[in-house]
């Protein structure tokens, strides 16, 4: 399609101006799928080229991604939670921390602080997590706004676990299996635990406490700690893996299939609260001026960020998926660049497919 070459040009462009190493947008439009590519794997110790079927880092993508999955698959098939209960109604805890309603931990309005590093205390497992959770004090009354807490998504890992008695990373994978992914289509936790070949992924970071290149291991430091898993970081995916989720999610979002329960998935895309631009897992996109779509997407739009440089956006009522995978902390996390970057490519996207 050469009206895409101006994406290509664009990323080319990121890359040549040291916005990120390189990229892989992954585009879904009225049936058609785009798959461009641009730039390198890796500046060290050497240069790679970087190949659309590459795995990447996706970083905080995971919170929806897998968790969010997840808890749209165990919602529809059973009762077992209900997002309007207090957290007490399901965990021994007490306190403020107990009364508060399942969804706020989904929507980042539960009153957390943003974040700990939970990573010092070796080892680590998600029951010191939680024990630490339970001793904070709330930096906030609960739904008078939102704050972007990653101590949301351990709290609903462990609540899973509790709940369902297995893993968090096997009801992941029962989830997926039901969706049937294509053998190209990649998303798993801990790749190098499973036989994936350590040149077929795309490194982060250079791991300040080891001096070593990340390259297999979450970028994150409290996931990498828990061994890899978690509902808030560590999972990995290409392109083809990113894209599928979302088609099935489409898909049963528009009643096109039943492979989950389409009621819990509109729940999960359409979720309003006032005080928060999250729906539950899913971000929405800034009505404050700056976002990451560029402004060009719906009102009905939902998508992520992921701290490596990953994102995606699904614009529900055009049917419209845009991915966007690099590794932009590779080397070094300081670079920011991406931030200006995503909205301009976000414009570029809906411009190449007419859509203005």
């Amino acid at each position: 399609m050469k009206r895409l070459r101006i994406l290509f040009d664009l990323l080319k462009d990121g890359v040549d101006k040291g916005v990120f190493p390189g990229a892989v947008a992954g585009i879904f439009n009225q049936g058609s799928t785009y798959i461009i590519s641009a730039g390198y794997a890796s500046y060290t110790p050497f240069l790679e080229p970087l190949e659309e079927d590459m795995i990447f880092d996706l970083a905080s993508l995971t919170k929806p991604l897998a968790l969010g999955l997840t808890l749209i698959n165990l919602m529809g098939e059973s009762s077992l939670i209900d997002l309007y209960k207090p957290l007490k109604d399901y965990l021994p805890v007490e306190g403020p921390l107990g009364e508060i309603p399942l969804f706020r931990f989904l929507n980042h309005t539960s009153g957390l602080k943003a974040w700990c590093p939970f990573y010092k205390e070796r080892p680590l497992t998600l029951q010191k997590i939680i024990y630490t959770i339970l001793n904070l004090p709330l930096e906030y009354k609960p739904g008078e706004k939102y704050l972007y807490s990653d101590l949301n998504f351990f709290v609903v890992t462990y609540l899973l676990e509790h709940i369902y008695g297995e893993p968090f990373e096997v009801l992941f994978n029962k989830t997926k299996e039901k969706l049937s992914l294509k053998k190209r289509e990649v998303l798993l936790f801990n790749p190098l635990r499973k036989g994936i070949d350590p040149e077929r992924i795309v490194p982060t970071s250079v791991d300040w406490e080891s001096g070593k290149l990340l390259r297999g291991l979450a970028e994150d430091e409290n996931t990498r700690a828990l061994s890899g898993v978690s509902g808030t970081a560590g999972l990995f995916g290409n392109v083809y893996g990113v894209l599928a989720v979302l088609k099935v999610l489409l898909d049963v979002y528009c009643g096109l299939s039943n492979i989950l329960n389409r009621e819990i998935c509109r729940i999960f895309f359409e979720f309003e609260d006032p005080s928060s631009c999250f729906t539950l897992t899913f971000m929405k996109p800034s009505k404050e001026g700056h976002s990451a779509t560029g402004g060009v997407f719906s009102s009905k739009t939902v998508g992520h960020l992921g701290y490596t440089g990953c994102s995606f956006f699904m614009d529900l009522e055009r049917g419209l998926i845009v991915v966007l995978l690099s590794n932009r902390v590779h080397p070094y996390r300081c670079n920011e660049a991406i931030k200006e970057f995503r909205p301009q490519f976000h414009r570029c996207v809906v411009e190449a497919l007419g859509k203005v």
